[in-house]
């Protein structure tokens, strides 16, 4: 091929490939609109924010932060920028791997209870090697750890001679997603980590056999999402006003779907639908199960499966900031209004969304149960 058809074939892949990326995203709003889920005034306003925000993440995710051979751990989700029930009391960070590198994670390990490592395969890609989504699953605390919190760990299909701490990374893994699972981001101190590539490799270009798999795949994840979020709220009607769901775990074993398989294996997701007529709220009971755990944690959102916003108002709760009654149990109430009742979980003035309550580290925690109240 000579040069002149070299750069005529990249010209047309790319201008392809971007119209690919803007069809992607208008074909994300007209799923939205058409979705089965709630469509009130303000579900509207924050379904095409919702929009905006997705092509946000795929763009950083998959354009600018996803190469193996140039390690990028970045926090992914923020009170900006939400994903399929994020939950507030979480630092989410993310970077994409290559099973056939070594890497090694240092830096230091924060205050928060819990820092679950859960490695992949790489997400909306679909089954490789058989299975999809979670290959293993650790957590900070599982490693010896330095005097003051230091990390040195290293990840690779074969370990190192004379490393301390070690991660085998499964033929498939092409990403580490990291929860760091606090219960008050206020006070406890976050986690400092990098990840970095051991060995020397050529700086990275932006070509157009690199960039347009790039912009195509981003394209791609917008659907995935949008999919991902229906299964969710579809997948939780048969629980209205009340919590079903399983662990991690045996979200990663059944493989059921492969946003599922993505599942923590350290986590159990209790989860459903609430729908409130006027003048009525959710009471939510969680008990405490018989063996030690970590976190729960309750988390509501809107359709499109964002947390709601937790900085001016309290939108979730977890064992530590809610308050406790006299027979151990926490009752929380979900409710448009304040009822004047402790633990008040604020929808804003919305009457129907998805709950989910995370549990970490915990053996067989009992399902939350739901009432509905008078106000």
């Amino acid at each position: 091929m000579t040069e002149d058809a070299a750069v005529a074939s990249d010209t047309e892949r790319l201008a392809s490939a971007f119209e690919g990326w803007l069809d992607a995203q208008r074909a994300a709003v007209d799923w939205m609109l058409a979705a089965p889920v709630p469509h009130t005034a303000q579900d509207l306003a924050e379904g095409y924010r919702w929009a905006t925000r997705l092509a946000s993440l795929a763009q950083e995710w998959f354009i600018e932060k996803n190469d193996a051979l140039h390690p990028e751990l970045f926090v992914s989700q923020t009170p900006f920028r939400k994903l399929m029930v994020d939950n507030p009391d979480v630092t989410y960070w993310f970077c994409a791997l290559d099973s056939s590198q070594t890497y090694h994670m240092t830096g230091t390990r924060g205050e928060a209870p819990y820092v679950g490592l859960t490695f992949g395969t790489p997400v909306g890609k679909g089954p490789m090697g058989g299975r999809t989504g979670t290959l293993s699953q650790v957590h900070l605390d599982s490693f010896e750890l330095g005097s003051d919190g230091e990390v040195d760990i290293w990840l690779s299909a074969v370990r190192p001679e004379g490393v301390r701490n070690w991660i085998q990374l499964e033929p498939d893994c092409g990403q580490v997603a990291i929860r760091e699972t606090f219960h008050d981001k206020q006070t406890q101190r976050p986690s400092q980590l990098r990840i970095q590539l051991v060995g020397e490799v050529p700086p990275p270009r932006c070509t157009a056999s690199e960039f347009a798999p790039q912009l195509e795949f981003a394209a791609m994840f917008l659907s995935f999402v949008g999919h991902a979020c229906a299964e969710i709220w579809s997948g939780a009607e048969a629980n209205l006003n009340h919590f079903g769901g399983k662990s991690g775990a045996e979200h990663v074993e059944d493989q059921d779907s492969e946003l599922q398989s993505h599942s923590d294996a350290d986590m159990t997701y209790h989860g459903g639908l609430f729908r409130l007529a006027e003048g009525e709220a959710l009471e939510v009971t969680v008990q405490a199960p018989e063996l030690p755990f970590t976190y729960w944690g309750l988390t509501v959102t809107n359709p499109w499966m964002e947390s709601y916003d937790s900085r001016y108002s309290t939108t979730c709760l977890n064992d530590q900031n809610a308050q406790r009654s006299k027979d151990g149990s926490w009752r929380l109430v979900i409710a448009a209004e304040d009822p004047g009742a402790a633990n008040w979980i604020d929808t804003g003035g919305r009457t129907e969304g998805y709950m989910l309550v995370r549990w970490v580290l915990a053996e067989n925690p009992p399902h939350p149960t739901a009432r509905i109240i008078q106000l």
